[in-house]
């Protein structure tokens, strides 16, 4: 068993329809905890603090106009990575996959200059969880992956309340009907 530090580099965006979104960089950062399973198998637990988030430029569809949007959610996430290895004695490259699952602990959109940073307002769900994809090599003490990401859950509340509020209103059209954070993520680990 290795313990370790992590920290990386996110990208993620959302799948509104009728709408251009671009991706947000973003980072994440937290600890893992390797668990080799014989000579091929692995998992690993990583319990991090994951910020996703998306922009729109320019909407001009009902109920919703406006010139742009930024959204971000900062998560703590907890992934189980359930690696396949190739066991090389120096360089051992694997590929994994990483069921997660997440809780909304911050928030911050904007429009027009308009600020939302409490989620009841802002009509944001708070749970999410999903799955992540990819591979990675791991050296010595130092491992490094790639993976592509999906949410599973809405971001938006269930309870379809919409408040006065521009922002809320703008992040309840965009992101209604099951619309989610789906992204690529890069990630080193330093073990000990």
């Amino acid at each position: 068993m290795r313990f370790g530090l992590l920290g990386g580099f996110t990208s993620s965006s959302t799948n509104v329809e009728q709408m251009k979104l671009s991706s947000v960089s973003l980072y994440h950062a937290g600890v893992a905890l390797h668990v080799p399973v014989g000579p091929t198998f692995a998992v690993q637990f990583q319990l991090q603090y994951q910020v996703k988030g998306a922009t729109l430029d320019k909407m001009d569809t009902s109920p919703a106009s406006f010139q742009s949007l930024e959204t971000k959610v900062g998560y703590v996430e907890l992934p189980v990575q359930l690696q396949l290895r190739i066991p090389l004695p120096v360089v051992r490259p694997y590929l994994f996959g990483e069921p997660f699952l997440g809780y909304a602990l911050n928030l911050y959109s904007k429009s027009l200059g308009d600020e939302v940073r409490d989620f009841g307002t802002a009509n944001i769900q708070r749970m999410e969880y999903g799955l992540g994809l990819g591979g990675g090599v791991d050296i010595w003490k130092i491992q490094v992956s790639a993976r592509y990401f999906w949410n599973f859950g809405s971001l938006c509340a269930d309870d379809g309340k919409v408040s006065t509020n521009a922002v809320a209103e703008t992040v309840t059209s965009a992101f209604k009907d099951k619309r989610h954070f789906n992204g690529f993520s890069v990630t080193a680990v330093l073990f000990f």
